[in-house]
């Protein structure tokens, strides 16, 4: 964790910060999160929040713009080598591997970014809807195996940063 220009991160205790993830400035994980291996969260001109029990995978890299702050919901998935910058990701939203979410998209509640999908600056995803392409597109409502996806992804986060937290603690 790196402080800079006097804002450091503030991690909640339950949290768990793989040891090779990098905080810089103001970014607030909260209670359950988790931010896995070679993520890189860079606060510099505006915070990054990420919620409860939401999950950073693995190489994920989440940035702001000098006046977009980076928002993430209770519950969010964020796969693994996304990148994420100035957005706002509202909760239970699942975010595929090797997505990007550009400045001042909103992903609503509950949506679904399929993994590869570029998600263009100022555009909105509905709640519950998939998005998918580059530019990303919206494609249905969810339903079915995606919707369980959904519910549940978030939960299986939760236990294994626990896990890994117990390990490390050792």
């Amino acid at each position: 964790m790196i402080e800079y220009q006097g804002r450091k991160p503030t991690v909640h205790p339950t949290a768990f910060i793989a040891p090779t993830a990098v905080l810089i400035g103001d970014v607030v994980v909260e209670e359950g999160a988790s931010i896995w291996f070679g993520a890189v969260l860079r606060a510099d001109f505006q915070p990054i929040i990420v919620g409860k029990e939401s999950s950073i995978q693995d190489n994920v890299v989440i940035h702001v713009d000098v006046t977009h702050p980076t928002r993430i919901g209770e519950r969010v998935t964020v796969g693994h080598a996304s990148v994420l910058e100035g957005c706002q990701i509202d909760e239970n939203a699942v975010i595929g591997m090797n997505s990007t979410v550009l400045v001042g998209a909103h992903i609503g509640k509950g949506a679904l970014v399929a993994a590869g999908s570029v998600v263009k600056a100022n555009f909105v995803v509905p709640p519950g809807t998939l998005v998918a392409g580059n530019p990303a597109e919206i494609k249905k409502r969810i339903s079915g195996e995606s919707a369980w996806w959904i519910e549940n992804a978030w939960k299986e986060y939760v236990r294994l940063g626990q896990h890994y937290r117990s390990l490390l603690d050792r």
